[in-house]
């Protein structure tokens, strides 16, 4: 993660490779707790001040929203798969 980081790879690129590397040291977890532990790893890319606004209308923080961003491009590549209520690896990418 620190290499792809170094590289200068996009946000959601990073976010990626983190949900894939915590779930995989892991095992399944909730889209929360996905949450906490990436703002643990990247404080700077995690900023909760900053809000995601559309029309004048607040929609939760920006940065969880590039984490939903990510957890939707690695289903849609199946590298993991949502069983409400926990995201884990695909059992097709096994």
């Amino acid at each position: 993660m620190i290499r792809l980081r170094l590289a200068g790879g996009a946000v959601h690129t990073v976010f990626a490779k983190t949900i894939h590397y915590l779930l995989t040291k892991y095992g399944a977890m909730p889209t929360t707790q996905l949450h906490t532990l990436i703002q643990e790893l990247h404080p700077d890319l995690c900023d909760d001040t900053i809000d995601r606004v559309i029309d004048g209308k607040h929609y939760g923080k920006k940065w969880k929203h590039a984490v939903r961003t990510a957890q939707q491009q690695l289903k849609s590549a199946e590298v993991i798969e949502y069983a409400s209520p926990v995201w884990r690896l695909s059992s097709k990418a096994e």
